[in-house]
């Protein structure tokens, strides 16, 4: 069996997509609280017949693909690099070559022996980031890689966030519209459609591009003002397009290091009011919005 304290979680940019890690690899674990919930390989295998016999000849491979989840308490920057393509602070607004990167996933056994494995040529589809109201801030990856190499690449010393570098729900600030949101209990950053591999004459991708970016927020907060069910409910408008808005998601941690996100042409898709008439819980509006584009500004303590 394998438990806590058996296993170590980091990654290194790549220089070209599945060449593995540069000459001089910074690595580094992505959050503290990490669990990994999966770590896949799929061969795509296809079977093959024959038209005497009932049961199958064999299986030919198809598309080579891995997979991992990796998530964990918000607890620094590093890994949007593997997220915003635009040099790791936005989201790109032309077409480019998505971020890629080797992971070292390492599990130490009981009689000592270590098993490591390096997925490389690993891409960021999708990325979330949460917040819940009395908890930590978390983020959760998808991982699509193309190559896990035989020779594992060994990192050096693996740069780990520490505990006082937490993001907690207490230092979270919402801005919609211009409004404060001062009673929010949950909320989320979704990116999708961040990255998808390039195929040709090989079992493995030849390369990985940003794909058709889909950003999305979500947050639930306690009714206080009409101007969130002002701009979502309006339709007096002649227009056929839904009004654009401004957000702020911004995050600070015990060290005074802050994360914003700035969530540009905002849209209100869907509008609810929870808990109309409920004992022992008070109104609150979950909204849904499509977002334009998102850009990430860390400041230092």
């Amino acid at each position: 069996m394998t438990g806590a304290g058996s296993a170590e979680v980091a990654f290194t940019l790549e220089d070209e997509f599945g060449e593995g890690p540069g000459t001089d690899p910074t690595w580094h674990q992505p959050f503290i609280d990490v669990t990994v919930g999966s770590l896949s390989v799929e061969q795509a295998l296809e079977r093959s017949r024959q038209p005497d016999d009932p049961t199958p000849a064999g299986s030919r491979p198809g598309d080579w693909e891995g997979a991992l989840n990796v998530s964990g308490t918000l607890a620094g920057a590093e890994w949007h690099d593997l997220v915003f393509a635009d040099d790791g602070t936005a989201l790109p607004t032309e077409p480019m070559e998505a971020p890629s990167a080797t992971w070292y996933l390492a599990v130490t056994l009981p009689d000592g022996s270590t098993e490591p494995r390096t997925p490389t040529g690993a891409i960021v589809p999708e990325a979330t980031v949460n917040y819940e109201q009395g908890q930590d801030v978390t983020v959760d990856l998808t991982v699509l890689y193309g190559f896990e190499p035989d020779d594992v690449t060994e990192p050096g010393e693996i740069e780990q966030p520490a505990d006082e570098d937490a993001y907690q729900w207490h230092g979270a600030n919402f801005d919609v519209d211009g409004m404060g949101q001062s009673l929010m209990q949950s909320a989320s950053l979704s990116l999708a459609g961040l990255a998808r591999f390039r195929r040709g004459q090989s079992r493995h991708p030849h390369s990985a591009v940003v794909d058709a970016i889909e950003p999305s927020f979500s947050t639930d907060a306690t009714f206080t003002e009409r101007d969130q069910l002002a701009l979502a409910a309006d339709d007096t408008q002649d227009s056929d397009v839904v009004d654009k808005t401004s957000a702020t998601f911004s995050l600070e941690n015990g060290q005074g290091e802050t994360i914003e996100y700035d969530l540009d042409d905002c849209q209100p898709n869907s509008y609810d009011w929870s808990n109309l008439v409920a004992p022992e819980e008070d109104l609150s509006e979950p909204i849904d919005y499509h977002v334009g584009g998102v850009s990430a500004t860390v400041t230092e303590a």
